[in-house]
């Protein structure tokens, strides 16, 4: 397809804006999500990769679910720099039996004078679920709470 042509199908569609206003956001649900212990994949030219298990959890607000067992947040560490990349894949299922997938990127810097944990997470459900609008929007999370063995990230919607 060409540009021009992709381009002449977003106007055509009114999806092709020129307002340049700063997105609204919109807490839509947090996500507590069990964590395992990390497991140090060694250093690589990259850093130093790090897998957390994600053993379970929960989601609570404009969706409500568990996490199911067996995703990890896959970690590049690089200490000399003070950040982390950070890049989570598991799977929610909701209270109505919806499987959503997810996979959740971001920043941790955690230098003493520039602290910074932001991530972006996509979803993937099903077209014909009550859940489709999260297929078609932008997300952004941080944590808001921190337990021995858990994370909870608050999720907001940009409109």
């Amino acid at each position: 397809m060409s540009k021009k042509f992709f381009f002449v199908a977003l106007a055509l569609n009114g999806v092709f804006y020129l307002d340049a206003q700063s997105p609204n956001l919109t807490h839509v649900f947090d996500i507590r999500a069990e964590i395992g212990e990390a497991i140090g994949g060694g250093e690589n030219p990259h850093g130093v990769r790090v897998t957390i298990p994600i053993t379970g959890g929960e989601v609570t607000g404009k969706i409500n679910g568990k996490i199911i067992p067996g995703g990890a947040d896959y970690q590049l560490v690089n200490p000399g720099h003070q950040r982390a990349e950070l890049k989570a894949i598991y799977t929610i299922l909701t209270n109505d039996s919806v499987a959503i997938q997810v996979c959740n990127e971001g920043i941790n810097r955690f230098a003493s004078d520039d602290t910074y944990f932001m991530t972006s997470p996509k979803f993937e459900c099903d077209i014909h679920s009550p859940y489709d609008w999260l297929n078609n929007r932008v997300f952004i999370c941080r944590p808001v709470g921190f337990e021995e063995k858990a994370i909870t990230l608050r999720v907001w919607m940009a409109e």
